[in-house]
């Protein structure tokens, strides 16, 4: 599987955990690096308050890692 596939997996696993965790994975649809659009992720809750990513400069690796660190503190809650 090439790269591109893995990377499209990756976000929509995501994608999908954001989701059950009461957030939204956005995807810059911007052509051009900019400073208010690093061209990366965004997760945004259902109100549509910024968790993180403001301007677009996460990494589908640093998505993964602020989902793992939510579940934990999910699961620590209860």
């Amino acid at each position: 599987m090439d790269t591109m596939k893995t990377d499209k997996v990756r976000e929509n696993f995501s994608r999908r955990r954001a989701d059950r965790l009461g957030l939204m994975l956005k995807k810059s649809r911007g052509k051009r690096w900019s400073v208010d659009n690093q061209l990366g992720y965004m997760l945004v809750d259902f109100n549509n308050f910024i968790e993180a990513g403001e301007k677009f400069d996460l990494t589908i690796e640093q998505i993964e890692t602020l989902l793992e660190k939510r579940e934990k503190q999910i699961k620590e809650e209860q």
